[in-house]
């Protein structure tokens, strides 16, 4: 199970490559929802959009995967994002 925060150019490489590598579950994570349709032709199968929850995506990510995922990438360069990927991929089984 893979996360990824950014959906930008880097973020849907990172989507493709999670997908090649036989990736069933493929989570992406940004604010601009209109990143979504076009996030799925490269494999993404969920999405989040922080701003639409209370809590911190984190959380919100934890809760949708039952404890956490295997790999979390960040993929905007932003130090806070980056620490919300480790928490996440900290949390795996």
């Amino acid at each position: 199970m893979f996360t990824i925060f950014g959906l930008g150019t880097v973020g849907l490489a990172v989507a493709q490559g999670a997908k090649a590598a036989g990736a069933t579950r493929i989570i992406g994570i940004d604010i601009d929802n209109r990143k979504f349709d076009r996030a799925k032709d490269f494999g993404v199968t969920e999405f989040v959009n922080p701003k639409d929850h209370d809590k911190p995506t984190q959380q919100v990510l934890v809760d949708m995967t039952d404890g956490g995922v295997d790999y979390s990438f960040e993929c905007i360069g932003n130090v806070s994002i980056m620490r919300a990927a480790l928490e996440l991929s900290s949390r795996t089984r």
